[in-house]
């Protein structure tokens, strides 16, 4: 992203993203039973409150470093919840908090959310997603310094009756940057034997990012040298063929005078 003119006010780059799973999740299952959803979360706003609610009976996690440069690619999340025979789930609502840092050009360091939703009309068995996490920024990153000022917990709320979905995703939104997951793919799988759990598996991928950050001075006035003596080389040329197009053609009144020639 750059601006006209010589002096560029923003620029980007590419970086892959350093991202951690926090252990933090919110699984939320909508059945035939709009006042009995299946919850399952670690939010300790909520764990206690919702603990008649929550039916997962299998949480697997793994994070793989493919090219072990020391950053994750994927993230491979499983979740099982046991149901009642006649239970059907026709919603789907997941939330994972990572920990998200950036560090090559622009320093950042935040926890965000990987939020993700799904819905059929028809009750499934499982649900299998793909997707890529994304950033997504309102403001320019600064090219120095740490940024660390939304590395705090997302989670605010300590008690159940200060906890809203609403409210708590609005306020994210809100924030400058965050991450958001793009390119997502879903299958649902209908149908579900009566004494087998709904299933919920996620690949999330890391894949390199533009950020879009402020420029420092030296590479601002780099470029803008750059630009000026382009423009400066073709001012030249172009004025030096002008000149010599009059002189040669005389379209104005002059003398050619050679001064180291001698006048014989």
């Amino acid at each position: 992203m750059r601006t006209h003119g010589f002096w560029i006010k923003s620029d980007v780059y590419r970086e892959q993203p350093d991202v951690h799973f926090m252990y933090e999740y919110l699984i939320m299952l909508e059945t035939e039973k709009a006042d009995c959803p299946v919850i399952c979360t670690t939010f300790n706003a909520l764990s206690q409150a919702t603990e008649s609610f929550n039916k997962c009976s299998v949480i697997k996690v793994r994070e793989v470093d493919n090219n072990k440069d020391g950053k994750n690619e994927k993230l491979f999340f499983e979740a099982e919840a046991l149901l009642e025979p006649v239970e059907n789930v026709f919603s789907v609502t997941l939330i994972l908090v990572l920990n998200y840092k950036l560090y090559s050009y622009s320093w950042l360091e935040m926890q965000t959310l990987a939020w993700i939703e799904a819905t059929s009309g028809v009750g499934g068995s499982q649900l299998s997603i793909n997707g890529d996490l994304r950033l997504h920024q309102r403001q320019l990153l600064s090219n120095k310094g740490k940024d660390f000022r939304y590395n705090t917990s997302i989670v605010s709320a300590n008690y159940t009756h200060e906890f809203d979905l609403f409210d708590f995703l609005s306020s994210y939104a809100e924030r400058n940057i965050t991450t958001k997951v793009d390119n997502v793919y879903t299958v649902w799988k209908r149908g579900r034997d009566p004494e087998m759990p709904f299933q919920i598996s996620l690949i999330l991928t890391y894949p390199e990012d533009n950020v879009q950050y402020r420029p420092g001075t030296w590479h601002v006035l780099k470029l803008a040298w750059v630009q000026y003596f382009a423009l400066l080389y073709i001012s030249v040329l172009i004025g030096r063929r002008v000149k010599h197009f009059i002189l040669d053609y005389r379209l104005v009144h002059n003398i050619r005078y050679e001064p180291w020639k001698k006048a014989l």
